[in-house]
């Protein structure tokens, strides 16, 4: 039977996703630093990417405020967490293979020089 869960207070507010949204950005740019975009298709690639993995995430959160409202023991609930938590850390490792792998002509690396 499915039951629906209770609302969230965040993100109740369209701000509230905007913040999300870019905070997720600066991550994603800071998680792909050695490797930057050289086109500009490439740059649209790289900032939609999160996207997905914020929705996947949010689901995931839904997911777990589910697990931990029922009246289960604790070694299930530990174990269905843990694997929610890892295929959240997998999709997002993915991703980020992903765009280097299929894109690579469109990457390259670039460090930041010391002055």
């Amino acid at each position: 039977m499915i039951e629906p869960l209770r609302s969230l207070a965040f993100p109740r507010r369209w701000w509230h996703w905007v913040v999300a949204v870019l905070a997720a950005e600066l991550l994603w740019f800071c998680a792909m630093y050695p490797v930057v975009p050289r086109t500009p298709g490439a740059a649209a690639l790289e900032a939609l990417l999160p996207l997905p993995l914020i929705g996947y995430i949010y689901l995931a959160v839904l997911g777990l405020l589910w697990i931990s409202g029922r009246n289960w023991s604790a070694w299930p609930r530990r174990l269905l967490v843990a694997a929610v938590a890892l295929t959240v850390g997998a999709a997002g490792i993915w991703m980020v293979d992903w765009a280097v792998v299929h894109t690579s002509a469109e990457f390259g690396y670039q460090l930041i020089r010391r002055v």
